[in-house]
């Protein structure tokens, strides 16, 4: 009870003082507080604490490691997928780029105005039914969120430059297209 009576004449001399009232009265509340605590208590507080933070900065740095380390290798089985695409118009062979999409996969594009949508199997004759040509690509966007994944190429087929997009889905090991959208780049 009487610590409570102490703590109100504390408070009401917080709210009727001047700025040198205020300093001595947390200087007070300070005493109140430090003195009833050890020293040692203190001191042995503040070391803990602060080995805690220094233990925590080090598991954060390993889960950084860890976490680049797992997207190096995300990212490294999704442009496989990308690869093999890329591969496929490079030697003219449909059947390189079949294990980079799955079996329901669509290409899809607009063409003068209008969505046109088909089955990836359409890619994969027309690679096969044009000669081997120079191809390449530079990657503009990953993004990945779990086992989905969203890339952006910049690609080139002979003279012809397109944005392909693509979406994946991880399957077991391997990353699968499931679908490619494409814009011709004049």
């Amino acid at each position: 009870m009487k610590n409570i009576q102490n703590r109100k004449k504390i408070i009401s001399g917080f709210a009727n003082s001047n700025p040198d009232g205020l300093r001595q009265n947390i200087g007070r509340i300070s005493k109140k507080i430090f003195s009833s605590v050890p020293t040692v208590a203190i001191i042995s507080a503040l070391t803990i604490g602060g080995l805690l933070i220094s233990c925590q900065g080090n598991n954060n740095q390993n889960n950084k490691t860890e976490v680049m380390q797992n997207n190096q290798e995300q990212k490294e089985a999704i442009l496989k997928a990308i690869d093999l695409y890329v591969e496929a118009g490079r030697k003219g062979d449909g059947n390189i780029a079949k294990p980079a999409f799955a079996s329901t996969a669509t290409m899809s594009w607009s063409e003068e105005g209008a969505l046109k949508s088909v089955p990836i199997q359409t890619l994969f004759d027309g690679f096969s039914a044009a000669e081997p040509m120079e191809a390449n690509y530079k990657l503009t966007t990953l993004d990945v969120e779990g086992d989905a994944a969203i890339v952006r190429i910049e690609s080139q087929f002979g003279p012809n430059k397109y944005a392909d997009m693509f979406t994946l889905v991880k399957d077991g090991n391997d990353w699968k297209i499931i679908s490619k959208i494409y814009q011709t780049i004049k």
